[in-house]
């Protein structure tokens, strides 16, 4: 199964469309509010692999929190999800602020794209970690961006009622004071049309250059059809996840793993139980 940020949903999707029906995984999805909050994204997904772990233990489906993929809060979207048990967990996201470091799992292979975050996932058209296209000066951004909760964007709101609009723009061109350019990432899992004009504002309200980067799925399709490759990290159970990982020649997946590491997705059911 996959664990997988709502802010990359469009992503996601489209990667999926690459596999067969019959293989296509259950999605878990992860609040995008919290990737600007490391520490509490890392508790999420300790909390939901610690509950998969267990289910995978005791050989039984387990009930995890979710959200439903949305505009609007992630507290009026959450639910439960049951799921497995499962041997394995996906997670459709990059290392994001130190997020995975020190996760791991008893019964459970832990598996992720070898990228610093969800930006550098989208911008990966085939390439190792070290030779992704990516521009420190540049401000990414794609349709998840407008679609989905962020604290950023909440940042900017509170900033124009507290502070008025003039001293809100000033805010603004000191936090961003090393950025150049807005750069709209073109996944091609939506329409650029859709959300260009909503790009081209966020440019100019932090007063940038506006752009539109070439940037890909095929890492996450890599990832969910279970190849083995250099960009993909396959954690066996029991290690836990470091930063080596991350930076270093990921090691060899471990002997005890299948020669593809995603699972038939028929084997792996999915019911949802709404929730708070």
């Amino acid at each position: 199964m996959v664990l997988a940020c709502e802010m990359i949903e469009d992503e996601v999707r489209l990667a999926m469309e690459a596999l067969p029906p019959a293989g296509r995984l259950p999605v878990v999805w992860v609040e995008s509010g919290l990737h600007e909050r490391p520490e509490k994204l890392r508790a999420a997904l300790k909390e939901l692999i610690g509950r998969l772990d267990q289910g995978a233990l005791e050989g039984k489906a387990v009930a995890v929190p979710s959200v439903r993929p949305g505009r609007g809060p992630a507290a009026n979207r959450r639910e439960e999800t049951m799921v497995g048990p499962v041997d394995e967990v996906l997670l459709a996201l990059g290392f994001c602020g130190n997020a995975l470091q020190g996760l791991q799992a008893r019964h459970l292979r832990l598996v992720f794209p070898r990228v610093d975050d969800c930006v550098s996932l989208l911008l990966n058209r085939g390439c190792k970690r070290e030779q992704i296209p990516r521009d420190p000066r540049h401000y990414y951004l794609t349709r998840g961006w407008f679609n989905h909760e962020s604290t950023l964007k909440e940042a900017f709101e509170e900033w124009n009622r507290r502070f008025g609009p003039e001293r809100a723009a000033k805010l603004r061109k000191t936090m961003f004071a090393g950025y150049q350019q807005v750069s709209l990432i073109d996944t091609k899992a939506y329409e650029v049309a859709d959300c260009l004009e909503q790009s081209r504002d966020v440019a100019q309200n932090l007063e940038l250059e506006h752009g539109v980067v070439q940037g890909s799925v095929q890492l996450l399709e890599c990832l969910f059809r279970g190849e083995q490759d250099s960009e993909i990290v396959v954690v066996p159970p029991g290690e836990p996840i470091g930063f080596g990982h991350l930076v270093g020649a990921p090691s060899e997946p471990a002997g005890d793993a299948p020669p593809g590491h995603a699972a038939v997705a028929a084997d792996r059911t999915v019911t949802d139980r709404k929730g708070k």
